[in-house]
């Protein structure tokens, strides 16, 4: 299965800093806690052995006696889980949030677009603004723009692709918003210094922000770790009936 991975995701975004971007149909099809490619395998090769409590993968304290996970492989596996069910609760990505813009000194203007969907705001009382990830449009990207009181309008960034929404967010500093557990601060340093502020507030866990997780993800190599002349279980086992699985 890590062939299979690194085949398909190895040197694309977010798994690296590239142009080349993931499929977001393909990495479902990999992470889908029912049907998914990894669900199965684990489900399958590790039946008796680890177990899920919620959205995490446990060792079997009694059936996996004498096996020592590789603490690398059940970390990953939960990564995967928890985006799983944030961000592909149905089966393919699909992510609702509302973002909040905020006032800052020199600021007369900012707009940020999220694949078409717009939120322009030029100083007045804010209001929430609902968007979708990804939406349903012929050109995704996501792009962040303002007009300070000294220049005319500037463009922080404009990141074209599906991903596009978390490359922007990559770039910002994130900080949780006090008094909840759903909400987030945003804030992007323009080149002039300014600040572009806004406020998340997610539907699911920690929303988009959870894809930031992929970053320089890899998926480890091996089940257990060696132990004594153990021998190392590679995660290259093909399920039963599903050749190159």
């Amino acid at each position: 299965m890590v062939e299979d991975w690194n085949s398909a995701f190895g040197g694309r975004y977010p798994f690296k800093n590239t142009s080349s971007e993931v499929s977001l149909p393909l990495l479902a099809k990999y992470l889908n806690s029912e049907t998914g490619r990894i669900a199965r395998f684990l489900q399958t090769r590790l039946n008796g052995v680890l177990h899920k409590e919620g959205s995490r993968w446990m060792a079997d304290s009694i059936n996996a006696q004498g096996l020592t996970f590789n603490p690398a492989f059940l970390q990953a596996m939960n990564t995967l889980s928890h985006l799983s069910d944030v961000a592909f609760a149905n089966g393919e990505a699909g992510l609702h949030f509302a973002l909040r813009p905020g006032t800052a000194d020199g600021v007369m203007q900012t707009e940020l677009v999220i694949d078409s969907q717009k939120l322009v705001y030029m100083n007045q009382m804010p209001v929430w603004r609902r968007f979708s990830w990804p939406a349903d449009t012929e050109a995704p990207c996501a792009s962040l723009s303002w007009i300070s009181t000294r220049a005319g309008t500037r463009q922080y960034g404009d990141f074209p692709g599906a991903w596009g929404w978390i490359r922007l967010l990559d770039k910002a500093v994130v900080s949780a918003y006090p008094g909840t557990s759903s909400s987030w601060s945003l804030s992007w340093k323009a080149p002039d210094g300014l600040l572009l502020n806004y406020t998340l507030r997610t539907e699911a866990g920690e929303g988009p922000l959870a894809l930031l997780a992929l970053r320089n993800f890899t998926l480890p190599e091996t089940i257990f770790s060696v132990r004594a002349s153990a021998e190392r279980v590679p995660l290259t086992d093909d399920i039963p009936g599903e050749e190159g699985y």
